[in-house]
């Protein structure tokens, strides 16, 4: 009992300690200096909502119109599927490859180019099986929302490399 009290009482103290540190955060946590954002995306409405929950998650207020610091330009996201592999016995496939290719650029609000158009490419692959289409189907839409995601956590990453001196 004494030594679970010890640990408690070890917990808070660090806990305790850590709170006064203002610059102290968890590993792995984004912080961007960029506060506000617009995202334009008429082209990429998949990475345009997947980037809009990233920007919100890093604490970037995201705005349709108005006073923004940073505009985000997403076009051209395209999703493709390939065939990896056959079976050697009938010729059905059996693994397929997913990819998405994006294009990104980010301007400041008086039109200054901040980060240069970027091509940018991900894939994922996944058994098919011929026999349920329709869960073939829904593998297949959520790695797309995956492969989306993780595309805008690129871009957050990006632009967590802009300097608010620069804007």
């Amino acid at each position: 009992m004494f030594r679970y009290f010890c640990r408690v009482v070890s917990v808070i103290v660090v806990a305790a300690s850590l709170s006064g540190c203002s610059d102290w955060q968890l590993r792995g946590g984004r912080t961007i200096a960029i506060k506000s954002a617009l995202v334009n995306a008429a082209t990429a409405p998949r990475l345009r909502a997947a980037v809009r929950h990233e920007l919100h998650y890093s604490g970037v207020d995201v705005f349709t119109s108005g006073d923004y610091q940073v505009k985000i330009e997403l076009n051209e996201e395209s999703f493709d599927r390939r065939v990896l592999s056959v079976d050697p016995d009938n010729g059905k496939v059996r693994e397929v490859e997913l990819g998405l290719e994006v294009s990104f650029s980010v301007r400041g609000k008086d039109g200054k180019l901040l980060v240069p158009a970027q091509k940018l490419t991900w894939v994922q692959d996944f058994v098919f099986d011929e026999s349920s289409v329709l869960g073939t189907r829904e593998i297949a839409s959520t790695i797309e929302g995956l492969l989306a995601k993780d595309a805008a956590q690129t871009i957050i990453r990006r632009l967590g490399m802009i300097e608010l001196g620069s804007i």
